[in-house]
């Protein structure tokens, strides 16, 4: 029996950068799509979020070592409620706040100077992170919070990001590598829809202390182990497999496609050895993931996915 006090997962989401000249390269602006992106479909259909993994990709010289410590619980843990991503699309009714930040030392502010949409209501993870991403389709702007709190009419946040939707997907300092919240999440449509059109977002308690990988712009990661995984490293399960011989919850296998065809990027490090981020679902609580990923298979929060042969995930170079 699944043991949810053994599993809970704490992660936090740290500011420190670790900039490089590569990663000052990839903090210019992203060429815009032609097409504007949507809630539903974010980020340019060049984002590394929207690309599938190359026929034979390089292969890490180290990925079995790597893969053998991400995967030694046996599972790849679901986050589907308290580390979650709570995601609200706004448009021009959508209350608009002046939203400051609680850390003084990182700089500026990103949302010093905006008028930042939240919907009346809107509800923060319930984790130590506080995760919270409004969309504004309109602006084509995406506006994500770490630590956000509404008390006495006003929003705060310990930090966050404001992306561009069309852009990369990688700008700012929501996460530890530089991702957007919003990229890679599993949303409640993928899961209905039985398909998975991009790549994951991925958190992991093995996150190297002093490199990352592109696309991350940076790294909150403290192993200095041998087998620690850069952030921004792309974890793919070997496409050659084939999947119908395996028995496993139908969400569970749109994943491993999911895993298979596009991967899925290091953008944090966390409790679990290997995490899969998912969208909130509306309808879900603490004991209830939602009426769409319960009936595929992911029965509580932090659901380990099995099944699909964890030896087969490599991380690609």
């Amino acid at each position: 029996m699944w043991n949810r006090a053994s599993e809970v997962i704490k992660r936090r989401t740290s500011g420190a950068f670790k900039t490089t000249a590569l990663a000052a390269v990839m903090m210019v602006a992203w060429p815009q799509s032609a097409i504007a992106a949507t809630a539903a479909s974010p980020f340019a259909p060049t984002s590394p979020w929207n690309t599938a993994v190359p026929a034979s990709p390089q292969i890490d010289p180290n990925s079995a070592a790597m893969i053998a410590y991400a995967t030694r619980n046996n599972m790849v843990t679901s986050i589907l409620y308290e580390y979650s991503q709570p995601i609200y699309v706004v448009d021009a009714s959508t209350p608009r706040y002046t939203v400051t930040c609680t850390i003084k030392n990182w700089g500026t502010c990103p949302f010093q100077g905006k008028s930042v949409p939240i919907p009346v209501g809107a509800k923060p993870s319930t984790g130590s992170d506080g995760a919270l991403i409004t969309i504004d389709e309109t602006a084509q702007k995406t506006y994500e919070f770490w630590q956000a709190k509404f008390s006495k009419g006003k929003w705060t946040a310990s930090w966050g990001a404001v992306n561009d939707l069309g852009g990369s997907g990688w700008q700012g300092a929501a996460t530890g590598a530089g991702a957007s919240r919003l990229g890679g999440a599993v949303r409640v449509a993928d899961i209905a829809n039985g398909t998975i059109p991009h790549a994951l977002q991925l958190v992991i308690d093995n996150a190297c202390k002093t490199v990352f990988r592109a696309p991350a712009t940076k790294t909150d990661g403290v192993s200095t182990r041998t087998d620690c995984i850069p952030e921004g490293a792309r974890i793919q399960l070997d496409p050659t497999i084939d999947l119908s011989q395996y028995s496993m919850p139908a969400g569970v296998r749109v994943v491993a496609r999911a895993l298979q065809q596009y991967g899925g990027y290091v953008v944090d490090k966390g409790g679990a050895p290997l995490g899969v981020v998912f969208e909130r679902a509306p309808d879900a609580t603490s004991n209830f993931t939602g009426s769409v990923y319960n009936n595929a298979g992911f029965m509580w929060d932090y659901f380990g996915m099995t099944g699909f042969p964890l030896n087969k995930l490599r991380v690609l170079n």
